[in-house]
């Protein structure tokens, strides 16, 4: 899943658009954004956000700065320890350049769920400027859904996401890939005047989108 072949499988596959959201942190989107530039591709970098409940939540942006902003904050409210460089027990956390080239270590427990509740996420989301999804959010594992039951009436999401598996009416699609074979596999067409987040929320809104699953 480095820069350049994320990138080259997009294309392959006709995507437009490509949300980039490593679990808690978005260490990784400048590299993939610096891979896309020139090539057509629109690149949303972001974080899925793991909240105090164990549920996952897209947050996706339309600028790098926003990104790194909502990452800051989910760095503040992770468990206060440092991974040792190297393997630990969820695997490598590899930061990369554009081309793939190895650069560095990301030292925060990714692998931890933050303490700020989904309502306080979602929020603060907003309040930078992004796109807030319920992740997968009919998985078993980390799903809204699955995890409370039911939507917080406080908890202000733009959209709920279905990830790997069957497609749900009415819910945005995507691969949810964490391989290269994954991208695209599920995906959604926008009928939206611009692919800003205030252009994708105002289809997510009208429901002016339909979802696709690639055979």
């Amino acid at each position: 899943m480095i820069p350049p072949l994320v990138v080259a499988r997009c294309r392959e596959r006709g995507l437009d658009l490509l949300g980039v959201a490593d679990h808690n942190s978005a260490g990784n989107a400048q590299a993939i954004l610096e891979a896309a530039a020139d090539t057509g591709l629109v690149v949303k970098p972001g974080l899925e956000v793991e909240t105090r409940e164990s549920v996952h939540l897209l947050c996706l942006f339309d600028h790098l700065e926003q990104a790194l902003a909502m990452q800051a904050l989910v760095y503040d409210h992770l468990p206060s320890l440092s991974l040792p460089s190297g393997s630990h027990s969820f695997g490598d956390q590899f930061l990369l350049d554009r081309e793939g080239a190895f650069v560095g270590y990301e030292r925060k427990p990714l692998f931890a769920a933050t303490d700020l509740s989904a309502e306080e996420v979602a929020a603060a989301v907003r309040q930078r400027g992004g796109l807030a999804l319920g992740a997968h959010a009919d998985r078993r594992a980390h799903g809204l859904l699955a995890v409370l039951g039911f939507i917080p009436p406080g908890l202000c999401l733009d959209g709920l996401e279905c990830g790997p598996g069957g497609l749900v009416r009415g819910r945005v699609a995507s691969s949810d890939a964490h391989r290269l074979d994954e991208i695209g596999s599920r995906y959604t067409v926008f009928d939206a005047d611009s692919a800003t987040v205030e252009g994708l929320r105002k289809s997510l809104a009208e429901g002016s989108f339909r979802t696709g699953l690639a055979v």
